[in-house]
């Protein structure tokens, strides 16, 4: 379960890396690799059967200095490849081996995400994180901001692996990025 909170952690705050200005802070709210994940929601249902953890209403993630919020988080475990043998009990532990390491499809907050970590923060309707790709995709008027440095879009895509983003406009809404210098008054 921690590796699918950071996982989750990771995908949210790397929205704070989505344009240059944002590129100073480790994703992750700090440099300590196990630092403890809380997350707190008014329900959390685990189906093994879709392989799917679902937390809902009032979602709260905090590690270190990061914070997220959402109204609903759901991560999907990838499809566990039965061995053979009894098929109700590989479906009873196809639940636990779901959640080992590196079994993470992708995670996705939605509504009203907004989040924090230093000085950056952000909000999106929905926010997804694929893991096999490593790439993050906040939808629905995404904002970055960065003390008075912001970024917005249709689409705000960014891969890790490149370290590269791509803002994308479309239908009436265009891409737009402030910079401030930070000098004069």
């Amino acid at each position: 379960m921690k590796t699918f909170l950071g996982s989750c952690l990771l995908a949210l705050t790397l929205a704070a890396a989505s344009a240059p200005a944002f590129a100073a802070s480790s994703p992750l709210g700090g440099n300590d690799s196990k630092a403890p994940v809380r997350v707190t929601a008014d329900t959390m249902t685990y189906e093994p059967d879709k392989n799917i953890v679902v937390f809902s209403g009032n979602v709260e993630v905090t590690r270190e200095n990061f914070r997220m919020w959402s109204a609903k988080l759901t991560m999907y475990m990838k499809e566990q490849k039965s061995s053979g043998g009894n098929r109700e009990a590989n479906s009873a532990n196809s639940g636990l081996d779901a959640m080992k390491t590196g079994d993470l499809d992708r995670i996705v907050a939605e509504k009203n995400v907004r989040f924090r970590m230093d000085t950056k923060s952000g909000t999106a309707q929905k926010a997804t994180w694929l893991a096999d790709r490593e790439e993050l995709v906040l939808e629905g008027n995404p904002v970055l901001l960065d003390g008075q440095n912001s970024v917005t879009g249709n689409r705000i895509r960014y891969f890790v692996r490149e370290n590269r983003s791509q803002v994308e406009g479309g239908s009436g809404k265009r891409v737009e990025a402030v910079f401030s210098s930070g000098g004069g008054k």
